[in-house]
């Protein structure tokens, strides 16, 4: 009867991850959903107004587009065809624009949900447990929802466990007489990591205990921790990794163009095999290269924000699983008591009978556990040597986690708790983090395509004042159309809003000097700097307001919240800028 309702609430929350995706969650987590893959492939596919970050900077590329484009670009694709068409009408707009790719990376996510049932079964765990534990984390009912780079690695990392679980499991167990002994998965493994490493490079701290598992097996499944064996086993993945390296290399040098500029070499006469060699090679771009070399200078990760290398451990953990992070805590702290325990008994004993007895009672039925702790904790102290540290970077270890909590009965007495952990992180990430940037650029996208000619003057001039950055192609405007202007002026002080706005404004008048033509400006704000905005000595008045809007680096106070004034702090505004005051022209 549990385990009957453990898989019917597996199912709920399936559908909720899905519905939640078309509703659409309108909380903002972080600019990389957004910038790392969306804002690019929309100005590539749909000619759209965009803005490419440093990460795809031609001439230092630090992103891989493969998967971008199978991703979200893909999606782009098919919208477009709908949209060329016209059997749906208007189908591009801005909530098209959202939801197709989210909706692409939802679907990829069930990777996680196979990959878990699979394991469960093999490990020995109630898998429809584990799936609760899953499909119930705010996890992936939010961040695994959206645009991220990290819900890829999540899929790839579920899968090499997977891979080499089933390889291992495969191998310990004799071939029935008369059948031939089954192939296992190292061109899958080799793909598998390979794609992982051009997604993200820290594809390698996720790789490393279960490579090195798989590694240390030989064909019949006996663990043989030894360099001659590992050797022989990374000679099997060999094919299988240049052949996928090529792919993302070849991809990456077209996308970017440097295999296809600068080709005049190709040309020359005299040209022996070794110069042909060399001159590719130069055109050839490794993102992953570029991006490490990146991340390895100081500057360039404070720059990004620097955090104490416990973050991951300590905030991190607690902030994506809450119990299951404790839980897998506690777990680690009594298994390295119990080995020390037993290493301490077998060196005190010298009863050989006490000896044979210690394996025993020190643990054929932990292995897994042990395992699955070390698949948990070592990503975490690979990735906290880097000063960067965000809660996304480890959300793939939701995967092991959720094996290693779910046969624990403890689990069940904390189930109020877990549950409303992943409530509160749900509505949090989901609807309140940066939650009014999402519908205002919607709002905004309906206002600059309105057929009322008197609400498209010449020009818009939206000014982004203390939000996220944001994405441009929600906006939904071609790239040649140069009647809208955006300016993302993120955390700068109000001298800066004041010189921005006048500035737009002396530009205008310099330009249609004479002219009856009137413009629009537009700034966008949290209610917490209203004051800000108050203080340019600009008229303006409120054209709409956007609840729920939590700003995290703008924190309401407390006393405002208890006040009247309580849902103008949690509201992101419109404000439209009529003309200079008084005060400012006789400056």
């Amino acid at each position: 009867m549990l385990r009957m309702g453990f898989k019917l609430m597996w199912l709920v929350l399936g559908g909720v991850r899905v519905l939640w995706c078309l509703a659409p969650q309108t909380g903002y987590i972080h600019p990389d959903e957004f910038f790392q893959s969306p804002e690019v492939m929309a100005g590539d596919i749909l000619n759209l107004k965009t803005f490419r970050t440093w990460e795809f900077n031609a001439s230092h590329p630090s992103r891989s587009v493969l998967f971008p484009l199978v991703t979200t670009g893909f999606s782009f694709t098919i919208l477009k065809v709908l949209h060329n068409s016209d059997l749906f009408g208007s189908i591009l707009n801005s909530y098209s624009l959202l939801v197709f790719p989210r909706f692409y990376l939802t679907c990829l996510s069930f990777i996680l949900d196979y990959s878990v049932y699979h394991l469960a079964c093999l490990w020995g765990t109630d898998p429809w447990h584990a799936l609760t534990l899953l499909s119930g984390s705010h996890v992936m009912l939010v961040f695994y929802t959206r645009t991220f780079s990290n819900v890829i690695e999540a899929a790839l990392f579920a899968l090499l466990l997977l891979l080499v679980a089933m390889d291992i499991k495969r191998a310990s167990v004799a071939p029935h007489p008369g059948k031939k002994e089954r192939k296992n998965n190292k061109h899958l493994i080799g793909i598998v990591l390979v794609s992982g490493f051009f997604n993200r490079p820290t594809f390698i701290g996720y790789a490393l205990v279960p490579m090195l598992l798989w590694l240390s097996h030989d064909q019949k499944g006996t663990f043989q921790f030894c360099l001659t064996q590992i050797v022989k086993n990374l000679f099997g993945l060999l094919s299988s990794v240049i052949a996928t390296s090529f792919l993302f290399i070849v991809t990456d040098a077209l996308y970017f163009g440097s295999l296809l500029s600068g080709t005049d070499w190709l040309l020359k006469d005299g040209n022996t095999m070794y110069s042909l060699f060399v001159n590719i090679s130069q055109c050839l771009v490794l993102t992953p290269v570029n991006l490490i070399l990146y991340n390895l200078d100081r500057k360039s990760l404070i720059a990004h924000g620097s955090h104490p290398w416990f973050t991951h451990l300590t905030v991190n953990g607690l902030l994506l699983f809450g119990a299951l992070h404790v839980s897998a805590v506690v777990t680690g702290v009594k298994t390295m008591v119990s080995k020390l325990a037993c290493k301490a008994n077998c060196h005190i004993s010298r009863n050989d009978n006490l000896k044979k007895e210690l394996p025993a009672q020190c643990p054929a039925a932990t292995q897994i556990t042990e395992y699955l702790l070390l698949v948990y904790f070592i990503p975490i102290i690979i990735l906290s040597m880097f000063s960067h540290q965000e809660p996304r970077y480890i959300s793939p270890l939701i995967v092991p986690l959720v094996i290693l909590s779910a046969p624990k009965c403890e689990m069940l007495k904390w189930k109020v708790v877990i549950v409303l952990f992943n409530v509160l992180g749900s509505v949090h990430f989901g609807c309140l983090h940066q939650g009014g940037l999402i519908p205002c650029l919607s709002y905004l996208e309906k206002t600059l395509h309105s057929k009322n000619p008197l609400a498209n003057p010449l020009e818009h001039s939206l000014v982004f004042y203390h939000t996220y950055m944001p994405p441009r192609y929600l906006l939904n405007v071609k790239s040649d159309q140069e009647f809208t202007r955006i300016i993302d002026l993120a955390g700068s002080d109000v001298s800066m809003l004041n010189n921005t706005v006048n500035g737009l404004f002396d530009n205008f008048s310099s330009k249609h000097m004479g002219n009856n033509q009137e413009m629009n400006i537009y700034i966008i704000a949290p209610g917490t700097v209203q004051d800000d905005i108050d203080n340019c000595g600009l008229q303006w008045k409120t054209v709409a307001s956007f609840f729920p809007h939590l700003t995290m680096e703008d924190p309401p106070d407390i006393p405002s919240l208890l006040s009247e004034d309580g849902l103008n702090q949690l509201s992101l505004y419109i404000f439209k800028v009529h003309t200079k005051s008084k005060k400012s022209e006789t400056e």
